[in-house]
């Protein structure tokens, strides 16, 4: 935690950058893949988002580990999409195991699949997926960590900014053009968004923070808005969990404020068309 030891935390902070781009997915790795699309794994994501806040309430660290796996592995091996589901509960069972306190049993993992793939199916996954990416587990640093340390240090952890800002980060796992961003670069669009939707600026506080200006964050910040605005997303997993009392409404309230301003985009370009 960066913030319970101060006196490290410009030297955690430098260490969780360095090895940022060693961790990273080919953003293009679905060209190689066969009859896969990135409508099959933002499927596969937001489902995995529905095991990890709704079914066992684990740490969002798993899931940005989870997905990060998945990445990783699509990028070095070609599988069938049939065994998408299969990688995906994989990952999801390794990230548990090295970042929960109890991670669920395999049984549990088996059983979520409604007895599509067996436990031996599973334990036979994991074992190619760690091989194929050597054990590299640990040396991933989730979004979350800089969401964290960016709201103590420049935000006096206000809840509600950083609640919205987590799910806008969440937000780009579902979005594909996201896997060219460090998780550093996602944790500050997710911040420099939250502020934006609420009305605050992006201070020099902010930037010294997360190291990056506002100029840098504001590509992201509309695809993050053009996410938000497509048709029937309300209804994806992510959102729905969001917006329960226990995550302040938090999806909702960035739903309605991208299409507004998306609407009022729309109106003044038409104005200016007209003039």
């Amino acid at each position: 935690d960066t913030t319970t030891d101060s006196e490290y935390t410009e030297e955690i902070l430098k260490y969780m950058n360095s090895l940022e781009e060693d961790m990273m997915p080919d953003p293009n790795y679905m060209k190689s893949q066969k009859g896969m699309t990135w409508a099959m794994r933002q499927t596969l994501v937001d489902w995995l988002l529905q095991q990890v806040h709704m079914r066992w309430h684990l740490l969002p660290e798993t899931l940005w580990v989870a997905v990060n796996l998945i990445d990783r592995f699509l990028t070095k091996c070609i599988i069938s999409p049939m065994k998408l589901p299969l990688v995906g509960i994989t990952a999801l069972m390794i990230a548990a195991k090295y970042e929960e306190g109890r991670a669920p049993s395999i049984n549990e993992f088996v059983l979520i699949t409604n007895d599509t793939f067996t436990k031996e199916d599973i334990l036979e996954s994991e074992c190619m997926l760690l091989q194929t990416l050597e054990f590299k587990i640990s040396q991933y640093c989730s979004p979350y960590l800089w969401i964290h340390s960016i709201s103590v240090n420049a935000d006096n952890h206000e809840t509600r900014t950083k609640m919205l800002g987590t799910f806008l980060a969440e937000v780009t796992l579902l979005d594909c053009k996201f896997l060219r961003c460090k998780p550093s670069l996602i944790a500050a669009i997710g911040m420099y968004s939250a502020r934006q939707m609420l009305g605050r600026d992006w201070n020099v506080s902010f930037i010294q923070h997360s190291g990056f200006v506002a100029e840098h964050l504001k590509p992201g910040h509309r695809w993050i808005c053009e996410k938000l605005t497509e048709d029937n997303f309300g209804s994806r997993y992510v959102c729905r969990i969001y917006a329960t009392e226990k995550f302040l409404g938090v999806s909702s309230f960035a739903i309605q404020w991208a299409r507004l301003t998306a609407q009022c985009t729309i109106s003044l370009e038409a104005l200016l068309m007209h003039s």
